[in-house]
């Protein structure tokens, strides 16, 4: 259960904030960087088209994450790699599937919705800095 949990957090760090635990120059961290830079932009963004447009951008992004493998996944026991793969996979696709509600909610003009899934996709970066993010001194 405490793996799954700091599996879950883990994707969710992935998916959102600069990638942990993984270097700047691999695909995984490439399409992370574009997911965070379309997520800081949709935060202020007030125009549907350019709202939606940055939606798809981050779907599209995290699309050729989830063919990845994290760092933390290749670390672990070859028993635990499978079953970490797929909580990882399950975590990113979650995360298309907000996306493609934020783009729907940019389209439908629902600014409070679009606040809503900032929210959330906010609480789920601080949840996954809190776990795998080492403080710095």
């Amino acid at each position: 259960m405490k793996t799954k949990l700091i599996l879950a957090s883990f994707a969710a760090t992935l998916m959102i904030a600069m990638p942990v635990m993984a270097d700047d120059d691999t695909p995984l961290a490439k399409n992370m960087e574009v997911v965070n830079d379309a997520y800081k932009a949709m935060r202020r963004e007030t125009d549907p088209a350019k709202g939606a447009a940055l939606a798809r951008e981050a779907q599209d992004a995290v699309l050729k994450a989830i063919t990845e493998t994290p760092k933390l996944v290749k670390g672990l026991p070859e028993g635990e790699q499978a079953r970490a793969t797929a909580e990882y996979r399950k975590m990113t696709a979650l995360l298309i599937v907000t996306f493609a509600e934020m783009e729907i909610a940019f389209l439908d003009g629902d600014m409070d919705k679009v606040k809503e899934l900032v929210t959330k996709i906010r609480e789920s970066k601080k949840a996954g800095h809190e776990k795998f993010m080492e403080e710095e001194e």
